[in-house]
């Protein structure tokens, strides 16, 4: 007998320790203040708020200069800013219309699909106008979707090129995969871009690193041939390579090292931004950002608090029914039972189920059933 009852008083010790954990959370000491451990609920968008974001083509003109043999440059003014001689100007569509077809549309819906989906968004829709190619997305309210958001709009053109005569040494199509890493050393974390080539470049990284490299002269002076690294034809960085890499594998620093959690979350989410819009691959159209709204779930979330109180109250009611028939043994099925709701709460948590009012209805159909 008092085996049982000292393993009965186990299980509730061990039921009760799981709704602290479920209910209140497992909280730490962070930079004087606590932390909570356990991972908050997924909600889906008609609970948490919805951003609708629309993409268009971009319909603007850019100024485009051709040198004597009719080749694109940059280089076409001189020092006062005037054209040179024997080179002309023209204003061109950033879309030439050869491109706007239905195929590279679909192209384009794809590459944004993955961004969101690189960029850890579980529940997201995306809607496209085949005529004009006008893209409507539908993504959960965040702290980082103003961030999301800036990335859509990205062509995604990567380019590594000689510093001075803006050789394109590599590009998208060298590129294998691309992800956001860390390692720590005796001055604290630092955050790299990891760019591992695919196996046809792999020689030709190699090559590269042998030329852009840090030498001495036979005067003694440090000569260093750099290159510059772009996204989109913007310089992300210049520099050169302190040794010859033969593992197809580049790996760029982003900020400096240090030991503080919240810039090192920093330079993890730029540099993973940076990872999805390389992963996702080239836009073969450019977008622009236009509308951008949030929609309101106010009205969705007093409708969650109702039924969240009408299924406690229906719970309640269950439970103490069960210790006015059954007495003690009720008690203990009662604790068993909130037990279980704690453990499964739990287990959302960490399985990141995305909770809608849909999701709790079907839940507390499945709780009354147990019971």
């Amino acid at each position: 007998m008092n085996k049982n009852v000292g393993l009965k008083v186990l299980v509730v010790l061990i039921i009760l320790a799981v709704c602290l954990i479920s209910f209140v959370g497992i909280f730490i000491k962070d930079k004087n203040q606590m932390l909570n451990v356990i991972p908050n609920y997924l909600l889906s968008m008609n609970l948490k708020g919805t951003r609708v974001v629309k993409l268009s083509v971009d319909t603007s003109t850019k100024e485009v200069i051709y040198d004597n043999e009719g080749n694109v440059t940059t280089d076409g003014l001189d020092e006062e800013g005037k054209l040179k001689e024997g080179y002309t100007k023209k204003d061109e569509k950033v879309n030439q219309d050869e491109v706007l077809t239905v195929e590279n549309y679909t192209t384009v819906k794809e590459i944004v699909e993955k961004r969101l989906q690189e960029s850890g968004i579980n529940e997201f829709l995306v809607k496209q106008d085949t005529e004009n190619g006008e893209i409507t997305i539908e993504l959960p309210e965040a702290t980082n979707t103003d961030a999301i958001i800036s990335n859509l709009a990205y062509i995604g053109k990567f380019t590594i090129e000689d510093s001075q005569t803006n050789e394109v040494l590599l590009d998208n199509s060298n590129v294998k995969s691309s992800s956001a890493v860390y390692g720590n050393t005796d001055y604290g974390t630092i955050v790299y871009w990891r760019i591992e080539f695919n196996k046809e470049s792999k020689e030709k990284l190699e090559e590269i690193t042998k030329k852009y490299i840090s030498t001495t002269n036979e005067e003694g002076n440090t000569v260093t041939n750099k290159i510059s690294i772009k996204l989109d034809d913007e310089q992300l960085t210049s520099t050169y390579f302190k040794e010859v890499i033969t593992n197809g594998r580049l790996e760029l620093s982003v900020g400096s090292a240090t030991s503080d959690n919240e810039t090192i979350s920093e330079y993890i989410e730029e540099t993973s931004r940076l990872a999805s819009i390389l992963n996702s691959g080239k836009m073969p159209i450019k977008y622009v950002t236009g509308n951008n709204n949030y929609l309101s779930t106010s009205t969705n979330i007093d409708i969650l608090k109702i039924f969240i109180y009408i299924a406690i109250v229906i719970i309640a009611i269950m439970l103490v029914y069960l210790c006015i028939k059954y007495k003690a043994y009720g008690i203990f099925l009662s604790i068993s039972y909130i037990g279980y709701v704690a453990l499964l709460l739990i287990v959302f948590r960490y399985t990141n189920v995305i909770i809608s009012l849909e999701s709790l209805v079907v839940m507390t159909a499945i709780l009354i059933i147990n019971y």
